[in-house]
């Protein structure tokens, strides 16, 4: 047991062990001397038993166990709203790597933090298929960052999200959708708040500046695989797109359970009202589908799969105009800190052009662009050697103009088979 555990461990004993404060009054009402006598030395025992049995569950039970809702008093959890912080842009050299650059590869899965810039991989997850009440869903393995030792832990919850600040994440219990979401302390590695809900998530997403999440309501597992989703239903048949309203197709499949939205401050650990929102909103035929942040916090944002579209809801659920500004993306990592560079679509070379212009100002030899290091810099998936194996790769950190590359990760021996593994970057 490490010191923090241990510490941990005895908080949570003197918490729960307590003697009731009239228990002396009520034996001497009930009792002579003698007996009281007899009786406090039962009590001490039983309460001595108990204080055992209390015990050895909390040192043996693993970390990152779901903790039970004892109820009382409601808990505050003192998120504090994330403030980007600068990162100046470090030169590479080959003898002396950027000091803001964590790696790890010699091992796959990490065991290492990885980090590069303002971002880092805050959780990864392996997965499998497996078959539950005769169907097949995708089974997530989470691993958490535990940012005090650096290093990751694997947990058994069903599904994680670390808000941006690596303080704080949003967890869910294993067998999805589930009935309350939990408030995870990354730090003191317990749960410091469950919030319930009456239509089950299965799947959260933190605000941009870390104080509120989406969760995602469904009403069936929302990682059923195709094959056991039922594919004969379709939207109501609709007018081509238009340039007037470009994200009305002519029909849509539907094979989601998803049935609309939370929106929950942390802080006080409060759902809002459910917000119902109509599966055939956006031309997506995924079958989980959540919902995400647009890049101000103001909207919530759903993307379209036949096109790279973000199409945009009110807290409310209404359908609303993109936020001002809002720039359409191609890839994961979008637009610089900055806001002067548009990171391209995925498939080897990628490219980076000028927001202003459209320009092209670098071209890298990776698959996909996912995260920005910093305004120079990004965090994307390169694969290994010559690249004869696209499913063979691992994480880069890569200069905008292609010519300065640094291995993040070992490479996996191939990314789409079952229990390979998956990052979540999340800025820190």
């Amino acid at each position: 047991m490490t010191p923090r555990m241990l510490k941990q461990t005895l908080e949570e004993w003197s918490r729960e062990v307590h003697v009731p404060a009239d228990l002396a009054e009520r034996a001497l009402r009930r009792r002579s001397r003698l007996r009281l006598t007899r009786f406090a030395g039962a009590v001490s025992c039983a309460a001595l038993v108990a204080a055992v049995a209390l015990l050895v569950p909390l040192v043996v039970a693993p970390r990152f166990a779901p903790q039970v809702d004892t109820g009382g008093a409601p808990v505050v959890v003192p998120v504090q709203p994330y403030r980007v912080q600068p990162y100046r842009v470090q030169p590479y050299r080959a003898s002396s790597p950027a000091r803001d650059v964590l790696a790890d590869t010699e091992n796959s899965p990490p065991k290492k933090m990885i980090a590069a810039g303002r971002v880092a991989v805050s959780a990864y997850f392996t997965w499998r298929r497996r078959a539950v009440a005769g169907r097949e869903v995708m089974d997530r393995t989470w691993y958490l960052l535990d940012p005090v030792t650096e290093s990751y832990e694997k947990t058994e919850w069903g599904w994680a999200e670390v808000a941006p600040g690596l303080r704080w994440a949003a967890v869910l219990e294993k067998d999805l959708p589930a009935r309350r979401i939990g408030i995870f302390d990354m730090e003191k590695r317990q749960v410091r708040a469950w919030v319930s809900v009456d239509h089950p998530v299965g799947g959260v997403s933190w605000s941009p500046d870390g104080t509120r999440l989406v969760a995602t309501a469904y009403d069936d597992h929302p990682d059923l695989s195709r094959d056991s989703v039922h594919y004969g239903r379709r939207c109501p048949a609709r007018v081509a797109a238009t340039p007037e309203d470009p994200r009305q197709p002519r029909f849509q499949t539907v094979s989601t359970s998803r049935t609309g939205f939370y929106v929950v401050d942390v802080a006080t650990a409060t759902a809002g009202d459910f917000h119902a929102v109509d599966p055939c909103w956006t031309d997506n035929s995924n079958v989980r589908r959540d919902f995400a942040w647009s890049g101000d916090g103001t909207l919530i944002r759903e993307r379209s799969l036949s096109r790279w579209h973000d199409a945009f809801l009110d807290l409310a659920g209404r359908p609303h105009d993109a936020p001002p500004g809002h720039v359409a993306t191609e890839s994961k990592a979008g637009v610089s800190p900055d806001g002067t560079l548009l990171a391209g679509r995925d498939g080897m070379p990628t490219k980076v052009t000028e927001v202003s212009t459209g320009k092209v100002v670098g071209r890298q030899q990776v698959l996909q662009l996912l995260a920005w290091a910093d305004d120079r810099r990004l965090v994307a998936l390169g694969c290994a050697g010559t690249c004869d194996n696209e499913f063979r790769n691992g994480l880069v950190l890569v200069s905008v103009d292609g010519r300065q590359t640094v291995p993040l990760t070992a490479d996996r021996k191939h990314s789409q088979k079952p229990e390979a593994w998956e990052p979540i970057l999340t800025l820190r």
